[in-house]
């Protein structure tokens, strides 16, 4: 059956059984997969008719569900589930998903949960609740594939067979002294391939790549992304291994970045929560607060049409262009800043490549006002316009580009220095300040050019 039929059929099932409170039929739910249930369990809308399911599922079913939830909405659950049952649940999940659950958690709740889970995973989320929010630290679990670089690859396979289910991850081998100082990795296939007698330190491979505990998540997705990483490994100050983060937690960070800087841009605060779980109110709240410092700075434009009042009573059509220039301008700028907030999330672009950044968007804006000031200096002309309207409106409209092209582009590295995220440079933010800008140049252009008086 196609995904998107499956989920439709589960969460008729969930909701139908919900209703009756009839859970007769959660045998046969059970038999789906656990990640289907967890995205019908997500699309309902009350946590309690969530924490329902969870209740009377099966309990092999129910606890993989429930590593399936994205923490965020397994917070909202939390509080409607009996101690018992969700320390179960946090005992199947992975510790970091168990942590950021923890943390959001009443203390004295929190600490009785704890003590209903096996004491070295209560240890191991303790240790993680100890580093900075947003941190690399965060994420890591110290349940990895281990290794001495003495053992030979047959005694290393032996190894992997005992551990296999208590690990994260096989896919990468990590080689430690007694000490725990990490000495070198290994993949699962560098190992399948190597000779039974072959010792770990003739295969292994000692040029590491790794990070501390206290970096952010997002630098650290991008090392992982960078140098094709399955795990990457944490060290302490000292070269002693604290634990792991495999690639697929990493993706999870990325994609919430993303998803943040694409709200940013349209001027819009980050959701917590899936959108159909949104009331209107909260949607309205998410946006208000930006637009209505749009509406402020707007104002701005407001107060320059009104200084140069006297330029559009002498030549009235002049007004006639005004959308046409703002648009295209903003749209310039909005593209300009867009480039360069996605060049710096993705490593492209740094602060010293500013200069390079500003000469390479100058000449862009060149080419572009160019291009764009000629098809504008047409339309005018078809519009029946004076040969120095015309000409007024192109040059206007090239200046504009390239203003709004260089302003654009500068503005995020800028915030990056500020120490600001430079998605908050939006295109709605951009877009108003070239309107403003814009204005005046356009003004005070026509008042060279087709000689009127100042006001």
């Amino acid at each position: 059956m196609p995904a998107e039929q499956t989920h439709d059929a589960l969460l008729d099932k969930l909701r139908t059984s919900i209703e009756s409170s009839d859970w007769s039929d959660f045998e046969t739910i059970s038999s789906s997969r656990a990640a289907d249930i967890a995205e019908a369990v997500t699309t309902l809308e009350d946590p309690r008719s969530q924490a329902e399911v969870l209740k009377n599922l099966p309990v092999e079913a129910s606890q993989e569900v429930a590593a399936y939830l994205d923490p965020a909405v397994f917070e909202e659950i939390a509080p409607h589930l009996p101690d018992e049952l969700l320390a179960m649940f946090l005992d199947a999940m992975a510790m970091d998903d168990a942590a950021q659950i923890v943390d959001e958690l009443p203390d004295a709740r929190a600490e009785a949960l704890l003590q209903l889970i096996p004491e070295e995973d209560a240890r191991e989320v303790r240790d993680l609740l100890e580093y900075p929010e947003n941190s690399v630290g965060r994420l890591m679990t110290a349940k990895y594939a281990r290794a001495f670089r003495t053992w030979t690859a047959s005694e290393v396979i032996e190894h992997l067979r005992q551990v296999d289910p208590e690990v994260e991850t096989v896919n990468t081998i990590f080689v430690t002294d007694e000490l725990n100082h990490l000495l070198g990795v290994f993949s699962l296939r560098e190992l399948i391939r190597a000779e039974p007698h072959q010792k770990v330190e003739e295969f292994m491979v000692t040029d590491l790549v790794t990070a501390r505990p206290e970096m952010d998540q997002e630098e650290a997705a991008r090392i992982v992304f960078k140098y094709d990483l399955l795990a990457l490994p944490i060290l302490n100050e000292r070269g002693r291994l604290l634990g792991i983060v495999t690639v697929d937690d990493l993706a999870d960070v990325l994609i919430s970045e993303s998803t943040e800087d694409v709200l940013k841009l349209a001027a819009v605060d980050a959701p917590t929560e899936p959108y159909l779980r949104q009331s209107p109110f909260d949607i309205a709240r998410k946006r208000v607060r930006w637009l209505v410092l749009l509406f402020l700075a707007e104002r701005l434009t407001g107060t320059v049409m009104r200084h140069y009042e006297h330029v559009l009573d002498q030549v009235v059509a002049l007004a006639f262009f005004v959308p046409l220039l703002l648009g295209t301008g903003g749209n310039a700028g909005a593209q300009a800043a867009t480039t360069i907030t996605r060049a710096l999330a993705l490593g492209e672009v740094r602060l010293r490549h500013i200069f390079r950044v500003f000469w390479r968007e100058g000449a862009t804006g060149l080419i572009t006002g160019l291009f764009i000031g000629t098809i504008g200096f047409i339309n005018a002309v078809v519009w029946k316009s004076s040969m120095d309207l015309a000409l007024t409106v192109a040059l206007a409209q090239f200046l504009i580009i390239l203003y709004a092209t260089t302003i654009g582009s500068v503005l995020p590295l800028i915030a990056t220095r500020l120490n600001i995220d430079p998605a908050l440079m939006s295109a709605p933010f951009v877009t108003t300040l070239v309107d403003a800008s814009g204005l005046v140049i356009y003004f005070l252009l026509a008042q060279r050019m087709l000689g009127i008086a100042g006001g």
